[in-house]
């Protein structure tokens, strides 16, 4: 997890869900630095996020989209029970308006 807590580690596995991309096409959307890019590439290699599957191109590896899963399912369910308070809590203001609680 702390691999991909760093904002551009996660959004390079995000590029990489669309599908393999050189390094060059990452620079370009990224709009970060070579060094900082190849450091970011390296780290998500060492913890098995990433594949490098030719020379200067790049995959995400099934850990990598298992991981991607996990965080958009913990985030879903998260909006779902925000979207459940909040119609409590409207439901709950609804009722005291209209019985002049």
């Amino acid at each position: 997890m702390k691999t991909i807590a760093h904002i551009n580690r996660f959004r390079i596995l995000i590029l990489l869900l669309k599908g393999p991309l050189t390094f060059q096409m990452l620079l370009e959307q990224m709009d970060i630095k070579k060094s900082a890019l190849a450091n970011d590439l390296a780290e998500l290699k060492d913890s098995n996020l990433v594949d490098k599957i030719q020379h200067g191109t790049y995959e995400i590896s099934e850990n990598g989209k298992n991981y991607v899963k996990s965080i958009e399912k913990t985030y879903r369910e998260s909006m779902d029970i925000e979207k459940k308070v909040w119609e409590s809590k409207q439901r709950e203001r609804l009722s005291k308006s209209f019985f002049g609680t």
